[in-house]
């Protein structure tokens, strides 16, 4: 069984379904929008300013970056174009889709008769920092030691505004079709049913080469004579903790399924210490590890609402995407030729080879010379 971060990072509305652009073309950053629409939409226009204005946000923004790219999805590994002031054609047909995909859903809300809500945005902002908060990525654009809340704040607010936004209507979009309760009698309901997923351990350790040491600390540590915070200052080769008296933290308990550590510990009441453990460290050696179980806690409910809803919401992920597929076959979506065709299923297909000209030349687009282009 998954554990309930697991569910979580299955959740994204950004992943359901994947509308690929590909293209290069020049664009106009904000003012008086005089060009063809980027896209029309069963007739709705999507603009070119509104497209310039993401992707000048994603561009100037390391804040707004981080938040498109912790959704997960197709995110591009690189923005920047190959000229001052660009972004690259990935980026530029990745915020084009994602527009589509939105607009396409608040028209489906709207022959519902569906709006969304105040209380339907508030509950989606606490949900997409909870989303935000469980996801990381290896070569993250995301700047160090910010919460998921200090991140949405630093944001650009229309980069902000924007993805509760969408995030709000996705929502909402599964709620119509699958008529998912998400009251909260219904949350409380789960959180008492499976309040194990919430449960915590709060734990310290002591990492060291043989089992024999280990053995020698822990007849220490329980005659007395040492502490276990000293014997991991002097001991321990887990060097991050060690420093700490090993304090590691607390965490979920199912982050520890499938662990040695989860059966090591699962007899034990805070404040003893385990029976040495073999395992592996980073490199792949045999270590042996010491465990002192600090605490046992089950979080509260109010912690864990959006952590409910994201893994209520996930679990409809098959029968929004069969919407979402009929949805879009039956949109009448156009494309600007130079960012490509809509192939009248999922996805807009890239154009032929588009004119030297569009590609760097702010000029096509009939606006000012600084404003920023897509490079190829």
């Amino acid at each position: 069984m998954r554990s309930p971060a697991g569910r979580v990072l299955q959740w994204r509305w950004r992943g359901i379904v994947l509308v690929l652009v590909f293209a290069g073309i020049c664009v106009a950053a904000s003012g008086c929008d005089l060009s063809p629409p980027a896209a029309t939409v069963n007739g709705v226009s999507i603009t070119r300013a509104e497209l310039d204005a993401r992707l000048s946000n994603a561009l100037e923004s390391r804040y707004a970056r981080c938040v498109l790219e912790l959704q997960g999805g197709s995110f591009p590994s690189s923005v920047t174009g190959v000229g001052g002031s660009t972004v690259n054609s990935q980026m530029a047909t990745y915020e084009l889709s994602a527009l589509v995909l939105n607009e396409l859903i608040a028209q489906d809300l709207g022959r519902r008769h569906r709006p969304v809500t105040a209380s339907a945005l508030s509950a989606a902002r606490q949900d997409l920092v909870a989303e935000l908060g469980a996801s990381s990525s290896a070569n993250s654009a995301c700047p160090s030691r910010v919460t998921a809340g200090q991140l949405l704040r630093r944001a650009p607010s229309e980069v902000s505004s924007q993805e509760v936004g969408f995030l709000a209507e996705l929502e909402q979009l599964v709620v119509a079709v699958t008529h998912l309760n998400l009251s909260t009698t219904a949350l409380q309901r789960y959180y008492f049913l499976n309040s194990s997923d919430f449960a915590e351990v709060c734990l310290s350790d002591i990492s060291v080469s043989s089992q024999a040491q280990a053995q020698s600390i822990l007849g220490d540590v329980s005659s007395g004579s040492a502490t276990f915070a000293a014997e991991a200052r002097q001991s321990s080769t887990d060097t991050e903790t060690a420093q700490k008296g090993g304090v590691l933290g607390c965490l979920p308990s199912s982050e520890l399924e499938g662990s040695p550590i989860l059966p090591g510990i699962s007899s034990l009441v805070p404040g003893q210490v385990s029976q040495p453990i073999e395992t592996t460290d980073a490199s792949g050696g045999t270590i042996w590890l010491l465990i002192q179980l600090n605490a046992r806690t089950v979080k509260p409910f109010a912690q864990v609402t959006s952590q409910i809803r994201l893994m209520l919401l996930g679990g409809q992920n098959a029968a929004v995407s069969g919407e979402l597929s009929r949805i879009i076959r039956r949109a009448q979506v156009m494309v600007d030729p130079r960012y490509g065709t809509w192939n009248g299923l999922k996805e807009v297909m890239p154009p032929a080879s588009p004119p030297g000209k569009d590609l760097l030349a702010p000029s096509a687009d009939r606006v000012s010379v600084s404003s920023p282009v897509i490079g190829g």
